[in-house]
């Protein structure tokens, strides 16, 4: 009732009466100051729930129904039945010590019916001060609830800082209580902001290391929750949900965050104590096989040969939904804790950096992989490492825009740079690990290194630009290279699974078919994982981005300040810049290649040894320009009708595209000259699809002019030092049709003596024999393959070049060779002994001797207007022969090649037959002739002899010049030697001529 006693007694009299005051108007209490001091007494009552009135009988309608009565303090204050400033601590402190026993016995009521608030006897400290601090927010009274925080959040950090202090009371459990119970209600702002307050207030009395040893508690909590509901269930687990919401909290303040890095921090430089730290589980969760268990893979990809693509489509939803959970929540909080301080900053760029650098062996362990697709014993997980991706491209997305002037605050410095001093890190902003062992674009000498001007810092653009491009080579092309192994795998067992299916009491049965399902789930999860849209969209966008910055760092002389249009032919670059940039920023590029900026990116890099010196990589480049062509297929409809328009457009309109002929040529050279041990396989691999850009560029107008003007070029400098372009390209086009025919026919002859071999011993073989068989067939019906389609590539692309480039083809540094090949492969596929390749399904083998035959047939028409053609056909001893024309004839007729080329090539038969009959006179004259007149090397009569300068000798000058185009040595000491220093023996040729005259005249008479 002090309500009413506080304004009738004035409970002020004896403030008044100890006052030594003069005026009347000095000691006078207002009834405005008793109004301030009732309410607030009020105040403190809603917030506290105490009282220092044990009678609540006259109820008031800011007063609660049920309150603590606080005797004891009601006593020592003589009787003093209400709260203030001066008290408000004392009975707060009492109120927080007292239990649950105390608080039941010391509840006052309005009425004997009045119902006792259950937050009125909460017992438990902390959670009492929380809620109270909630109610003090909802207090109209700014200053009044201001005032009730500062004493609830001082309260609380003793609480915090001496839970000894309270009796049976468990401090570290209240705190977990107040987060995972209190941080989804309504007031959970409010409860947040007690929190933060509350820690903030122990800092100011203690040292970090007690909040870091108050929050561990929670955060190990929360981690708990993660491994368990996020590696488990992905996002059907409530608490690992709620778990990611609660770790935002961690990003209200400075001090809160370093708590959380720290407890995620690792002094390992492990990968595998990243992946178990609270960012790393996180991060973790995916469908792709981790560590923890062989994957969610099993949750969502359940007998994976018994989905329906329905089935398909609802796991691939559920895998994204829980991706975007994950990436969405951990974007959000790493770009919250980037903007509270540079320290903050620099800790989790650090964190990230080291975890990039635990992993820095994936790419070269891909191939390593197990068939359930989980990763090596110390290498993060797939699923890590691409959500991780996800954020940092994210992070990226302000400079994602193409010609963003952000990009030109990278400085490719940073890749080269070294620290004595770990701090020297944090203040230049760089957190990249191990980029100086990269290999570069180009390759520069100590000493330019050392002379490299490096920013005094880089900035957080740089920095994330590089820590980003980092993780996506480990990240999304170490997967990639993993998924590539186990699709191969995978075919690989496919056949013998099939085969279990047909015939269940096989020997291993289960074993084969629990190996090839298990290796479906990986296949699927992986497959999932990376073509997630959320993922693809923001890399595709910074690839865009980075292939921009690349064109005009290659393009823009020694400093990038500002983007320029492409021109061509190129200007000079600053080299050393370009020597700063790591290989694998190209390599990132070449995973996602689309559009007109990755074009540019081609056109600059992909011909030109000055900026990228790798030529493997120029190759890749090739790779995928062919899988930028558009699709030739006339049934694409709505979406990819546009796409298909946009990828033509690329070949037909992009600027300097016309360019392309002569980078494609220049790669496709480069892959002969790079200096390495590089089997002849894998250059044929590089440069099989670059014939289907030829022949697809071939049919564009601009294209095939361009390639004619080099072709006319070559012919025009045949004889330069420097072999031209197209001549070059050329002769190893020819190198690689001999090879890859050659090596095909081969293959088929000996699988068409297996299969005999198999029919006829069937009966007696084991089955083990039987499979062992098979397994070889297989391995070599591989081959067989492949040879078969590259050698139809190749031959196809000799027809097209020659329909339009005739004269360099008859150039008597060609002629020959082409000649002999075409007359050679023409009798194997057509003469008595072409049933050796007769196997039982030549689709199996991909093999098209029909197309093959008929490609050769056009070459021959294409060249058949030359007189020097003609006589290298007949003059070929070791493949021509009278029979050779009317044998392929027959041939054609049977595959239905066009009548009137028939014709044609009856009519070239004969005029080749006509010309046989001059070369036998030519064969006699070689047979008698003396022997230095003939060829060293061919054995051939010589019709131009020339001295090579060094070892002395005299060959024919079409041998030598063939020779070089291959390999610029002289063949006798492998000495250095040009085209250019071979010297004419003019003497020679004319004794050479004269003999010849006197054998043709001596013949005749």
């Amino acid at each position: 009732m002090y309500g009413k006693k506080m304004t009738d007694s004035n409970p002020f009299a004896a403030l008044q009466n100890a006052t030594n005051s003069h005026s009347k108007d000095e000691n006078h209490v207002t009834e405005k100051m008793v109004r301030e001091k009732l309410e607030l007494s009020y105040c403190y009552e809603r917030v506290f729930l105490v009282s220092l009135d044990k009678d609540l009988s006259d109820v008031d309608v800011h007063r609660p129904n049920s309150l603590v009565f606080l005797e004891d303090l009601h006593n020592t204050l003589d009787q003093q039945e209400w709260l203030d400033i001066e008290n408000i601590s004392q009975a707060m402190f009492e109120r927080t010590l007292m239990s649950s026993k105390q608080l039941r016995k010391s509840v006052v009521k309005a009425t004997a019916d009045s119902a006792v608030d259950h937050n009125v006897i909460e017992d438990q400290t902390l959670v009492y001060l929380c809620n109270c601090y909630i109610r003090a927010s909802k207090e109209r009274n700014q200053v009044n609830a201001q005032n009730c925080k500062d004493v609830i959040t001082e309260n609380a950090s003793t609480c915090l800082r001496q839970p000894d202090l309270y009796e049976g009371q468990n401090i570290e459990e209240q705190m977990c209580t107040i987060f995972f119970t209190e941080f989804f209600s309504a007031d959970s702002e409010h409860m947040l902001n007690f929190l933060e307050k509350s820690f903030n207030k122990v800092l100011e009395s203690e040292d970090f290391l007690t909040l870091c040893s108050l929050l561990h508690p929670i955060l190990s909590k929360l981690h708990r929750a993660c491994t368990r509901g996020l590696l488990g269930k992905l996002c059907d687990d409530s608490d690992a949900s709620n778990a990611l919401k609660i770790i935002h909290f961690f990003a209200r303040n400075q001090n809160l965050a370093e708590v959380l890095l720290g407890y995620t921090n690792t002094t390992s430089s492990s990968a595998r104590a990243f992946e178990k730290s609270l960012f790393g589980t996180i991060l973790s969760s995916s469908c792709a096989p981790g560590h923890y268990r062989e994957g969610a893979a099993n949750d969502l990809f359940i007998n994976p040969d018994k989905m329906t693509q329905a089935d398909v489509d609802r796991a691939e939803a559920m895998a994204y939904s829980n991706s975007s959970m994950i990436t969405s929540c951990m974007h959000n909080l790493f770009n919250k804790i980037f903007r509270l301080s540079p320290r903050t900053k620099h800790l989790l760029l650090n964190w990230i950096g080291r975890l990039i650098a635990a992993n820095s062996g994936r790419v070269q362990l891909a191939s390593t992989m197990a068939m359930d697709g989980a990763p090596p014993r110390d290498e993060c997980s797939d699923g890590l490492m691409l959500n991780l991706c996800n954020v940092l491209v994210r992070m990226c997305e302000p400079f994602c825009k193409p010609k963003s002037s952000l990009l030109l605050k990278l400085r490719p410095q940073y890749c080269r740079q070294q620290f004595k001093e770990a701090n020297d890190q944090e203040q230049r902003h760089h957190h990249c690990l191990g980029l100086p062992d990269e290999t570069f674009l180009i390759s520069l000498e100590e000493n330019e290194v050392e002379e490299l001007e490096m920013p005094t810092e880089y900035g957080f653009v740089c920095d994330v630009f590089f820590l980003t491009q980092q993780a996506l080579y480990l990240g999304v092309h170490g997967t990639k290279e993993k998924f590539l192994n186990l699709n191969r795998e995978l075919n690989r067992i496919q056949s013998r699974y099939q085969q279990v299916q047909n015939n269940p009491a096989a020997p291993n049965a289960e074993a084969i078919k629990f190996a090839f399902e298990r290796a479906m789930k990986a296949y699927m999860a992986i497959r999932t994982a990376m073509i997630d849209p959320e993922l693809l969209k923001p890399i595709l966008r910074f690839h865009i981005a980075s292939a921009t910055y690349l064109s005009y760092l290659a393009t823009g002389g020694d400093n990038v300040s500002q983007f320029s249009p492409l021109t061509f032919p190129l200007t000079a670059c600053n080299t050393r810049l370009l020597g700063c940039m790591p290989e694998f920023v190209i390599n990132n590029i070449t995973d996602a290649m689309f559009g007109g900026h990755f074009m540019d990116l081609i056109l600059v890099f992909m011909g030109s040894k000055s900026r990228l010196k790798n030529p493997h990589l120029r190759a890749k480049l090739a790779e995928v320009l062919y899988e930028m062509m558009p699709n030739e297929d006339n049934n694409a409809t709505g979406r990819d009708i546009v796409q298909e328009m946009v990828k033509r457009d690329l070949f037909t309109s992009h600027p300097n595209i016309d360019n392309l002929a002569e980078v494609l040529f220049t790669v496709f050279v480069s892959i002969e000259t790079t200096g390495e041990s590089v089997q002849f396989e894998q250059k044929l691999n590089y440069r099989q699809p670059m014939y289907k850009v030829i022949d697809y560029i071939w049919k564009i107008d601009l294209h095939q002019k361009a390639i004619v003007r080099l072709a006319d070029v070559a012919f025009k400098d045949i004889e330069n030092t420097d072999a031209p372009l197209f001549l070059k390209f050329v002769n190893l086009l020819v190198n690689d049709a001999i090879f890859l025919l050659g090596e095909a026919l081969d293959l088929m002859k000996q699988l068409k003596e297996k299969e005999q071999e198999n029919q006829e011993s069937a009966a007696t073989m084991s089955q083990r024999e039987m499979q062992q068989r098979e397994a070889n067939m297989s391995h070599m019906a591989q081959f067989a393959r492949f040879h078969n389609s590259a050698a139809v590539d190749t031959i196809h692309t000799l027809s097209l070049l020659t329909s339009e480039c005739s004269k360099l083809f008859c150039h008597s540094v060609m002629v020959d060779r082409i000649a002999s090949m075409l007359n050679y492969f023409l009798r194997e596929l057509t003469g008595p002994q072409m049933g050796a390749f007769k196997v039982k399904e030549f689709a199996k083998y991909e093999f098209k001797p029909a197309v093959v035959v008929a490609e050769i047939s056009d070459i021959y028409l294409n060249l058949a207007h030359s007189e020097s053609f003609c006589e290298a056909v007949s003059g070929d001893g070791r493949s021509y022969s009278p029979k050779l024309f009317p044998q392929t004839v027959t041939v054609l007729n049977k595959i239905h090649h066009p009548f009137d080329k028939i014709q044609q090539f009856t009519e070239l038969g004969h005029t080749i037959e006509n010309a046989a009959a001059k070369h036998l006179e030519d064969d006699d004259l070689v047979a008698s002739a003396p022997e230095e007149f003939l060829d060293p090397l061919l054995g051939t009569l010589m019709k131009d002899p020339v001295i090579l300068p060094s070892s002395k000798n005299v060959v024919d000058k079409s041998t030598i010049a063939r020779h070089l185009l291959s390999d610029q040595i002289d063949p006798f000491n492998r000495n250095p030697l040009a085209l250019d220093q071979v010297i004419p023996d003019s003497q020679l040729k004319s004794r050479i001529n004269e003999w010849i005259a006197e054998q043709r005249k001596a013949k005749l008479s």
